[in-house]
């Protein structure tokens, strides 16, 4: 539009030079035909240049409703129409984009309902087969321990639940404080002894007595969740390792029990998500998964060894608003 720029510059200058001869034809004194006449002159003038702006706008404004008319993706470069049809066009690829996520979002949170309605159903029916059996005097003891056990079940996927929706909210306050990696450690495995006698799993940790800034009752949780799914697995020994770095730390969680199928290996991790030969309602890793990124860490499995690894990163930084090397 740098044509339209040019006239309204003359036009400015137009009705400058006018209101200067006016005042100049006012005080010297010339007739009044000769002021109408030179009037007129300059009116024309301005009316000619004034019309070839309209005409300029009215050419560009057609190209602009052409182009959005025909969702155009052509980038118009020149002039005030042709910035905000390029603005236009921005703030139109923002919207599609927002709507992409919120579809997205949507689309989770349908799955996750479904996920839920359909982790509750299995106890719910549990318990609705031994109610009816009670109610028709059929008794038996091991009905109310099979009731309490799915109770027990619900209770802990719907608090799981809770606590995993906080922590990806941001709603939990995690206190961290410079401990020892082996009083987590040691703190995850007494909350897991009537599991690892019933199995009989060999564990074997190593001796490293560095410390790292972390919260001891929410790392004990991811932990211990780690651990008991390794206990769950068809495995006869269990490593825990470790790797020193300046930067960071380095757990390493070993089974020797059967590998995780290549298919399965990316979703682990996800809410709800759990192998053929696992136990539970697979919210576990999540947590896990969930409680070490807050620690500002992160977590991988894989294959190795006949076995497998559970990899967790923790960065040696001072957990406070703000990162400080320690």
């Amino acid at each position: 539009m740098k044509t339209n720029n040019r006239e309204f510059i003359r036009l400015k200058y137009i009705a400058l030079i006018i209101l200067f001869l006016f005042i100049i034809i006012y005080l010297v004194g010339f007739s009044r035909d000769i002021m109408f006449v030179l009037g007129i002159i300059l009116m024309g003038s301005l009316y000619i240049s004034f019309q070839n702006v309209v005409k300029e706008l009215y050419c560009e404004m057609r190209e602009v409703i052409a182009y959005a008319a025909n969702d155009q993706q052509t980038i118009i470069k020149d002039g005030d129409l042709g910035l905000l049809y390029n603005e236009m066009m921005r703030l139109k690829k923002r919207t599609v984009a927002y709507e992409k996520v919120i579809q997205q979002e949507k689309d989770k949170l349908r799955q996750m309902i479904e996920d839920i309605c359909h982790q509750l159903k299995t106890p719910l029916t549990s318990i609705s087969i031994y109610n009816d059996l009670l109610l028709d005097g059929k008794i038996q003891d091991n009905y109310f321990e099979e009731i309490n056990q799915q109770i027990e079940k619900m209770k802990y996927l719907i608090n799981s639940l809770l606590t995993l929706a906080k922590l990806q909210s941001s709603q939990i306050e995690f206190e961290f404080e410079y401990q020892s990696i082996q009083e987590v450690i040691q703190l995850s495995m007494q909350s897991l002894q009537p599991l690892i006698k019933k199995t009989r799993i060999q564990i074997h940790i190593e001796e490293l007595e560095t410390c790292f800034y972390y919260d001891e009752s929410w790392l004990q949780e991811a932990l211990s969740n780690i651990l008991k799914n390794s206990l769950e697995q068809t495995c006869s020994r269990i490593d825990i390792t470790f790797l020193e770095h300046q930067q960071y730390l380095k757990m390493f969680i070993y089974n020797d029990g059967e590998a995780i199928q290549k298919k399965d290996l990316p979703h682990i991790f996800e809410r709800f998500y759990h192998t053929k030969k696992q136990q539970g309602v697979g919210i576990g890793l999540a947590l896990s998964k969930e409680i070490i990124e807050k620690h500002h860490g992160s977590i991988q499995a894989y294959n190795d060894r006949n076995g497998v690894v559970f990899e967790i990163l923790f960065p040696r930084y001072q957990m406070n608003n703000k990162f400080k090397v320690s």
